[in-house]
Parts: structure tokens; sequence; C-alpha cells
């Protein structure tokens, strides 16, 4: 487990101050729309684990609350655990059916991130 020094604690904690109100909105919104798995259309449960980022929230900050960086998936308490192959491998990702979707989503969230990024995101998302 990392160790913080405390002035990296109280950073951190800033930093993720937005994530808990984030969930708990995404959370409520998969419970009363009753939504389904982008991937497979199973029924949600309505967990955080199916809560998926596009983009890491550890890695891009700057969008790690927004709305449009965030897609529902059924996670490792449901049967296909959707949610583990989006974060997999960029062969499990991109062997999706939501992969051409998600790639665009991608491609306009790129547009609002404030953190650089190298070839291994563009390469994940087979974008140009």
């Amino acid at each position: 487990m990392l160790k913080y020094s405390k002035k990296g604690l109280e950073q951190r904690k800033q930093e993720r101050e937005c994530l808990k109100e984030f969930f708990k909105k995404h959370v409520t919104l998969i419970k009363e729309q009753k939504t389904k798995c982008a991937e497979c259309g199973q029924q949600l449960l309505g967990d955080v684990s199916e809560v998926a980022h596009r983009l890491p929230k550890s890695t891009f900050k700057s969008v790690q609350c927004d709305d449009n960086n965030v897609t529902y998936l059924c996670s490792w308490k449901s049967t296909n655990n959707c949610h583990s192959l989006y974060d997999g491998t960029n062969e499990q990702l991109q062997s999706l059916k939501i992969f051409i979707t998600e790639q665009q989503e991608i491609k306009n969230i790129l547009t609002k991130i404030t953190e650089k990024y190298n070839y291994k995101l563009t390469d994940r998302w087979k974008i140009d």
C-alpha cells in the first residue's frame, strides 16, 4: 500500500473530493432509471463498481468527475463482468460491441482534459 506524507495525503483528498458525490449521483441514476449494462444489456444492481470511467480518474483528474467520462457496465457482481473487460487489455476493450461508440466519446472528452497524454491512450482507443 502506498504511504503518503501528510501534505500528499491532503492533496490526494482534495483531488478526489468530487468523487463521493459523483458516484452517489450515478448510482442513484442507475437505480432510478433501472439502467442496463451498455455492453451486454444485463440489469445493473446500482453498485458503485458499475460506474466505469472512460478515462482513468487517477490519470485524468481534470475529468474524473465529468459526467461525460462515465459509462455504465456490469461489474464483478454480475455474470459477464463487462467493466473488467473495459478496463482490461486493449484487445479486450477493442472487442466490445460498444467500442466504436465509446471511441467517439473518448474523442469528445479529450478536448476537455488538461493533462498531457501519449500514444498508449491513442493506441488503446485507435485514435489518430
